[in-house]
C-alpha cells in the first residue's frame, strides 16, 4: 500500500486553493483577530464619536451666544425655534446636522486604524482601497437614473396627475441659492458617513461572529431606521433602502455602489427641497408613495450589479499578506577580490606596479640575503646523472 493510500487522499485531492474573504468576513482576515476585537473596535468608534459631539456643540453655543447673545431667552427667536422644530430648512439647523453626521468618518477611521485589520483600506471594498473609477461610473448612473424618477415625478405634479403637497412657508430656505451650495458640499460626506458606520463598520463587525451575510446585511436595519423620523411607510421605505444598499455592498465586495445611491438620493431630495419643490421635513407618507420608491430602487440595484457583472468586479480578498520577522544580525559587508587570491586576505592591496610583478620588474632579494650568491640560495646544483 502507497503512502497516498494509506491516509487515503492522494497528492491531486489536496485542496490547495487560498481562503477568499467577502466584504462582510473581512474581520477575519487578520491574523491578529479575536472575538473581542470587533466590540473593542465600536467601543473606540462610540467614544470618539461622543468627543467629536461635544466639541461640535461646544462650537455651535459659542456661535449662538456670539450672534444672539441676549436674545437666546426669546420664545419667538427664529434660530431658537428652528432648533426645537429640527427644521432642516434653517442653515444652522442643516448645518449642526450635517457636521455630526459627517464626524463619522474619522470616527470610522481611526477606530478601524486602531483595531481592525490591514490595510485600513479593507473598510472600503476587499481591494484594501476606494475604487474610485468604479465610484465615479456608479455615481454616473446613478445621476442620470435618479434624474429621470425625479423628473417624472415633477412631470406628474404639473399636470396634475399626482396631487402636489402644499409647503409651509417655513420649510422652504430662505436663501436657496446658499443652501443648494451647502447641500453639494456636505450631503455627499453625510451620506458616505452613513454608509461607512452602517454598511462598513456594522456589516463587518457582524460578519466576524456570523458567517451567512444575510445577518449582516439585516441586523443594521432597525438601528439606521431609527435614525430617521418618518411614517409607518417612511420607515418601511428606509428600511428596505438599507436592505438594497447592503447587498449592493456584499455583491460587489465594497461601499462604493451604496454610497453613489446614498449621495445622488439624498442631493437630489434636498436640491428640490432647496427650490421649494418638495417638503424637506415631510414625515409623512403613502403606500403609493413606497411602492413606487421600492421598484426605482430596484431597479437602480439591478442595473448597478449587471455593470459590476459585466466588469468582472473584485468580490473576494485573499489571505493576508505573511509579514517577514526582520533581520536582526546583518553581515558585516565584505569585498572580496574575484578569483584566486594571490595574497593573504590581512595584507594591504597591492598597487598597480606590485600587481605586475614578476613579468616587469627583477626580482628583488630580501635585506638579509644580501652578499649572498644565487648559488648559496638555491643550493648546490644535482649530480650529473
Amino acid at each position: 500500500m502507497s503512502l497516498s493510500e494509506n491516509h487515503g487522499t492522494s497528492p491531486s485531492n489536496i485542496n490547495t486553493e487560498e481562503p477568499k474573504y467577502e466584504y462582510h468576513r473581512l474581520m477575519r482576515r487578520n491574523s491578529e483577530y479575536a472575538w473581542w476585537r470587533p466590540l473593542a473596535l465600536l467601543g473606540t468608534a462610540v467614544g470618539f464619536y461622543v468627543v467629536l459631539t461635544v466639541i461640535l456643540l461646544v462650537g455651535l453655543l459659542i456661535v449662538l451666544f456670539s450672534s444672539l447673545g441676549s436674545q437666546l431667552d426669546d420664545p419667538n427667536n427664529q434660530i431658537m425655534l428652528a432648533f426645537e422644530a429640527m427644521n432642516m430648512a434653517d442653515l444652522f439647523v442643516f448645518l449642526f446636522t450635517m457636521l455630526s453626521l459627517i464626524a463619522l468618518i474619522p470616527v470610522a477611521y481611526l477606530a478601524y486604524l486602531f483595531l481592525g485589520p490591514r490595510p485600513v483600506g479593507l473598510l472600503f471594498s476587499v481591494t484594501g482601497k476606494m475604487r474610485w473609477r468604479w465610484l465615479g461610473l456608479c455615481t454616473g448612473i446613478c445621476l442620470v437614473l435618479y434624474a429621470l424618477y425625479f423628473g417624472i415625478s415633477l412631470g406628474l405634479e404639473a399636470t396634475g396627475a399626482v396631487a402636489s403637497a402644499q409647503i409651509p412657508p417655513e420649510n422652504i430656505p430662505a436663501n436657496p441659492l446658499f443652501f443648494a451650495l451647502l447641500v453639494l458640499l456636505l450631503v455627499p460626506f453625510q451620506a458616505a458617513a452613513e454608509e461607512l458606520v452602517f454598511r462598513g463598520l456594522l456589516m463587518q463587525t457582524l460578519g466576524s461572529w456570523l458567517k451567512h451575510p444575510l445577518f449582516a446585511i439585516l441586523l443594521p436595519v432597525p438601528l439606521f431606521t431609527a435614525g430617521h423620523l418618518y411614517d409607518i411607510y417612511g420607515l418601511l421605505d428606509v428600511a428596505f433602502f438599507a436592505i438594497v444598499a447592503g447587498y449592493l455592498t456584499w455583491r460587489t465586495g465594497g461601499l462604493e455602489a451604496a454610497i453613489a445611491v446614498h449621495v445622488i438620493n439624498n442631493v437630489g431630495l434636498f436640491l428640490l427641497g432647496a427650490a421649494g419643490s418638495i417638503d424637506i421635513n415631510s414625515s409623512e407618507s403613502s403606500l403609493s408613495s413606497l411602492l413606487t420608491s421600492v421598484a426605482f430602487t430596484t431597479l437602480v440595484a439591478y442595473v448597478l450589479l449587471q455593470v459590476a457583472k459585466r466588469y468582472a468586479l473584485q468580490r473576494t480578498a485573499g489571505p493576508e499578506p505573511r509579514r517577514q520577522a526582520p533581520q536582526l544580525l546583518q553581515p558585516w559587508p565584505i569585498h572580496y577580490p574575484a578569483g584566486t587570491p594571490t595574497q593573504a586576505y590581512w595584507a594591504p592591496p597591492a598597487t598597480e606596479q606590485e600587481a605586475a610583478y614578476p613579468d616587469q620588474y627583477p626580482q628583488q632579494l630580501p635585506s638579509s640575503a644580501e652578499g649572498t650568491t644565487e648559488d648559496e640560495i638555491n643550493g648546490p646544483p644535482p649530480p650529473a646523472r
